[in-house]
């Protein structure tokens, strides 16, 4: 017998089989946390990566200007990074690698990026993980240059790093929050 003729008599059992593996239903497609949470940590990696080059340039230029636009070379890699990954492809580059993607439910005359998910919903996104932590460097450095937090209690330089200190231990006990529902129940 040929391979061509045992192909043929195997055809029916296959069709057989396709049909069973169609009906049955497909099973719950749960992430796994770890991966998620190590996509993240490979973004970040990727992220120092590129920056590393750009800020020993600086720093052979003019060791202040490396100390000087720091932030700013970190958000030109992370923006450049977003555009890339998450605003072209739907995922970042440690999501890809561990075949993660982000997806949103499917709204109807919403425009949407090349990566298939709304426009303001990416622009909302990439500004509260890029520009909003690149903002509160930018203060957080400024005041500590300038010495807010050795201002008398009553200076409004000190009044504002108190309210900067109280954003920020809000922010962590959100974000501590938000990282133990997610080892809870995974979203």
């Amino acid at each position: 017998m040929s391979w061509e003729d045992a192909w043929n008599s195997a055809q029916p059992k296959l069709a057989t089989v396709k049909d069973t593996l169609r009906s049955l239903s497909s099973p719950n497609s749960r992430i796994i946390r770890v991966g998620q949470l190590d996509s993240e940590l490979l973004d970040l990696e990727l992220a120092n990566l590129l920056a590393e080059p750009l800020r020993k340039a600086l720093a052979l230029i003019n060791a202040s200007l490396q100390r000087r636009f720091d932030p700013e070379v970190h958000l030109l890699i992370q923006a450049t990074l977003y555009r890339l990954s998450v605003w072209n492809s739907g995922a970042s580059y440690g999501a890809k690698l561990q075949g993660l993607r982000y997806v949103t439910p499917s709204l109807p005359h919403k425009k949407l990026a090349p990566s298939g998910l709304p426009r303001k919903i990416l622009l909302l996104h990439g500004t509260l993980t890029i520009l909003i932590p690149y903002l509160h460097n930018r203060i957080r450095s400024y005041g500590l240059s300038r010495a807010w937090p050795d201002a008398p209690s009553s200076d409004r330089k000190r009044k504002l790093w108190d309210l900067l200190v109280t954003v920020e231990s809000s922010y962590a006990l959100l974000g501590l929050a938000s990282f133990v529902t997610f080892l809870w129940n995974g979203q």
